[in-house]
């Protein structure tokens, strides 16, 4: 399931690309409205919230993938993450073991002990919390610059609020 999954989030990453390129033209283009940066920050949100996930799915995909070709076929032990162990390790590999959160692949020895095997895992947990550490940081700056221009409103002077007469007048 994580495999076809996968897939479309593949198809995906085109489109979400594409989105990104044209939001920055738009933001840099001439006519935009005047509160263009909040809407940038939360289409940010946005955009960066997908990215976590697109990643995460085809990690997902990768995982189930490395998986289910371990456990089927002529020439699937060991398993293809597993084959790049040293030899002297390799020689005392007992199995293997998915993890799909966080994302892995892990190479059981005899003994009980484990092994991370080789494979773009690392990298794809680091993306997708990067994405995600992004997008929660982007919905702070939302909150802070809602919060700032509710306190510039509220200020006397800004909204008439507060001005007198002068006596002179």
């Amino acid at each position: 399931m994580f495999i076809l999954l996968m897939y479309g989030a593949l198809l995906a990453v085109p489109l979400w690309a594409i989105a990104v390129v044209v939001k920055l033209i738009s933001v840099v283009a001439p006519g935009r409205r005047p509160d263009w940066a909040r809407d940038l920050l939360l289409w940010s949100v946005g955009a960066a919230a997908a990215a976590a996930v697109i990643v995460y799915v085809i990690g997902l995909g990768l995982v189930q993938w490395d998986a289910s070709e371990a456990e089927s076929g002529a020439g699937s032990s060991p398993a293809v993450p597993c084959r790049s162990l040293p030899p002297g390790t390799l020689d005392r590999l007992a199995g293997h073991e998915p993890s799909y959160v966080p994302l892995g692949f892990d190479c059981l020895l005899d003994g009980g002990r484990t092994v991370a095997a080789s494979g773009p895992y690392g990298r794809l947990n680091a993306l997708t919390a990067a994405f995600g550490l992004t997008a929660v940081l982007a919905l702070i700056a939302v909150g802070f610059l809602d919060e700032y221009r509710a306190r510039a409103q509220r200020k006397p002077g800004r909204t008439g609020e507060g001005l007198k007469a002068s006596p002179t007048e």
